[in-house]
């Protein structure tokens, strides 16, 4: 008995992880607009050296 529901429960495990799409709005972002996408982690990637460089000593 213990086998057969382990069974079925696996089963539809790989059902689920067969039909399973994840939608992301970043990975959206860089598929659809590549323009919006790259200037947006450009951006944070600016923003976060900015961040760091403010740590740096002056003198």
């Amino acid at each position: 008995m213990n086998r057969l529901l382990f069974s079925l429960v696996d089963a539809y495990q790989n059902q689920m992880d067969a039909s399973y799409q994840e939608k992301s709005m970043l990975t959206n972002l860089f598929t659809e607009n590549k323009f919006w996408g790259w200037a947006g982690l450009t951006a944070i990637a600016i923003s976060i050296a900015m961040i760091l460089w403010s740590f740096y000593p002056k003198n």
